[in-house]
């Protein structure tokens, strides 16, 4: 990695001053066409621009219009550089932790937890979004009924239908990231886009229409951001706590229409957690209903995910009798392979604020989450099962290799290390945390069976699924991500009109930029 301009620890204070040397306007404007240009993180190294990262950007385009004074001057990309760089050397509390692995671990998991959702895949994200929320089947005569994802509900909430949301996600960041007009891009107007074309959505009609969601979604201004930064502030955590640009990641109020300073930000918002956010973030009821519905839905959504699997049994959740007066649940699902029973319990949960700052004995925290009570769960129905006592697990084989997994969310990194089970309970099986995203892939292994992987993975003791992708061969496409995919606006097939141009050989339809 190159030096920084200025050697670590930089303080807080020497970071602000360097942003606040220009013009709010201007500087952000330079983010904007700068973020514009930039490759997936991913393939930021490669390019040599890994200084460009988005969560940098964001954060120098925080600062900026929260703390800046218009009328300074200019900024040029060589002032834009030194401030990224500024930012890599930000001071952190690793610094003043004692010594010893435990800072480190606390440390990786304030990086991991902060750059890690810029990376996962966009396409499995947005389209788990409307699998998840609206493809996947609830019966209506459930004993734990939806109480708020029902029919009419993403109306309500967002302003049009779910899928148009997602659309319009896809809409503003195409045109932000591809508009033939260069010098449009890192900005998005809703007149830049013909109107006749709107009717590539289900719903929504008009660019007003258009408008009306992002002011209510989508959109901030200068005033808000500083109204709303925080004035006593750690400044060793602040950049790794939420920015509100990543929950309004559109300036209003600004010539030509919306700012977008990092259009990476705008995808965020269509992915379950983002929607999660929208949904109420558990701070009123409604929004706790909406929790808890979502938890329901994902209990199904990776059942349907799990019925991908060619060589396998899947067997539902079953109330096994312990006494005459006494009952108790099994994990969610049981999957029976031919020399393999995956016993999996699933969680709608993702890692608290203080579990992704890694702060003193953050591993403490991880029995309070409810992957603690998935352990204690597992361990309930793998003894069900080895006592062979129990006649409702009859269908369940006993005399084969057992795996526990808990299916997660949100990925919790590292957690499958024995530095960060230490804290959780002891299983009777091997038990691994795996993230909705990692399951997902892991379905559409070809050429031989998921039980192989999951076996190796528990015998190199691999703190994620993903370090043995590679060794593997898996499908080109999840059929429930695809078919999530294909309701999407703007990203599935173009609707047949008159006036459209076929598209060029070797294009690919459902992946083309509406403003290509």
């Amino acid at each position: 990695m190159r030096q920084p301009i200025s050697p670590y620890p930089v303080p807080e204070t020497e970071y602000f001053e360097r942003i606040l040397r220009h013009d709010p306007n201007s500087l952000t404007q330079l983010i904007a066409a700068t973020s514009a240009s930039l490759p997936p993180v991913r393939d930021l190294a490669a390019q040599g621009r890994s200084l460009y990262a988005p969560w940098a950007l964001l954060d120098a385009t925080w600062v900026s219009l929260a703390r800046g004074r218009d009328g300074r001057p200019s900024a040029a990309g060589t002032d834009l550089r030194q401030i990224l760089d500024l930012f890599l050397a930000l001071d952190d509390p690793v610094r003043l932790e004692p010594e010893g692995m435990e800072r480190w671990e606390g440390y990786l998991q304030r990086v991991i937890h902060h750059q890690g959702p810029w990376q996962e895949d966009v396409y499995a994200q947005l389209s788990r979004s409307i699998a998840l929320l609206a493809q996947t089947p609830y019966p209506d005569d459930s004993e734990d009924p939806l109480e708020v994802i029902l029919p009419g509900w993403d109306h309500d909430r967002l302003g049009c239908s779910l899928a148009d949301y997602l659309g319009i996600v896809h809409l503003v960041w195409s045109c932000a990231t591809s508009h033939p007009n260069p010098s449009h891009r890192g900005r998005f107007a809703v007149d830049w886009y013909p109107a006749a074309d709107y009717d590539q959505f289900d719903g929504l009609r008009s660019p007003a229409q258009i408008k009306v969601v992002l002011n209510r979604h989508f959109s901030t201004t200068k005033n808000k951001l500083r109204a709303s930064f925080p004035a006593n502030h750690d400044p060793l955590l602040r950049r790794y706590r939420h920015n509100p640009l990543r929950s309004t990641p559109l300036v209003r109020g600004v010539t030509g229409g919306y700012l977008v300073p990092v259009p990476a930000a705008v995808l965020g918002k269509a992915t379950p957690l983002g929607l999660y956010y929208t949904g109420g973030d558990n701070q009123s009821p409604w929004g706790q209903s909406f929790t808890t519905d979502v938890g329901r839905l994902f209990e199904r959504y990776v059942g349907r995910q799990l019925d991908l699997l060619p060589d396998a049994e899947v067997q539902p959740e079953t109330l096994v009798k312990i006494s005459k007066k006494s009952s108790k649940k099994t994990v969610d699902f049981f999957v029976v392979f031919p020399d393999l029973v995956l016993l999996i319990e699933v969680k709608s949960t993702r890692p608290s604020e203080q579990l992704r700052l890694g702060g003193p004995d953050f591993t403490t925290l991880l029995p309070r989450t409810p992957i603690g009570k998935g352990f204690e769960q597992i361990n309930r129905s793998a003894d069900f099962l080895h006592s062979g006592e129990h006649p409702e697990l009859a269908d369940i084989p006993n005399d084969r290799r057992m795996i526990g997994m808990v299916v997660t969310a949100e990925p919790f990194h590292q957690i499958n290390t024995p530095e960060h089970r230490v804290d959780l309970p002891e299983t009777k099986i091997p038990v691994m945390v795996t993230s909705i995203a990692e399951l997902e892939h892991a379905v559409t292994i070809t050429g031989t069976s998921l039980a192989k992987l999951l076996c190796e993975a528990v015998d190199a003791g691999a703190p994620d699924l993903r370090q043995l992708f590679p060794r593997y061969e898996f499908l080109e496409h999840n059929a429930v991500l695809e078919q999530g995919w294909s309701a999407i606006p703007f990203a599935r097939p173009r609707r047949p009109r008159a006036q459209d141009v076929a598209a060029e050989p070797g294009s690919d339809p459902e992946r083309q930029s509406p403003v290509a």
